[in-house]
């Protein structure tokens, strides 16, 4: 039973990506933003799997986040980019079981997923004469998202 379990295990705990994300638990949150979870997920098995897989899975999971929120915005080049640098990392450094590993890697790669949706909104603001109020909003919750994966990271990557 065990080993059924432990070879379905990634597939089981990427279906649960959506769910928590749409879930949005708030008492895993902060400011009201939620730790960005395909990171979680996407960390361990870029860095088992290597970066094309890595990448291919990435916009596997940017496809399903998209048509969930079904906005005008898309997840997918930030987490291609994210899975491509997780192979790499995982292939140059062999990332030790360490904590802090684990969570600095995925800090950086929630800036970087979160900055590329950022100005994507940035830009379709710009181009609508919208007020410039909004950037602030968007900066504090690129913040806390990042705050709240580098601090969550060790443990669900561990344990993924």
């Amino acid at each position: 039973m065990k080993f059924y379990l432990n070879q379905y295990l990634s597939l089981l705990s990427f279906l649960i990506i959506p769910f928590v994300m749409f879930w949005n638990p708030s008492w895993l949150s902060l400011m009201g933003s939620q730790a960005y979870w395909p990171i979680f997920w996407l960390l361990p098995w870029s860095i088992i799997n290597g970066s094309f897989k890595s990448m291919l899975v990435g916009f596997l999971l940017g496809l399903i986040l998209d048509t969930i929120y079904a906005d005008l915005y898309t997840q997918i080049p930030g987490l291609m980019i994210c899975g491509i640098w997780f192979g790499r990392v995982g292939n140059l450094i062999k990332l030790e079981k360490n904590s802090l590993h684990f969570g600095l890697t995925a800090a950086i790669g929630t800036l970087i997923c979160s900055v590329i949706y950022f100005c994507q909104i940035v830009i379709h603001l710009l181009l609508d004469n919208s007020p410039l109020w909004f950037f602030y909003y968007g900066v504090q919750n690129i913040f806390a998202q990042v705050l709240l994966t580098g601090l969550f990271a060790p443990v669900f990557c561990k344990w993924l």
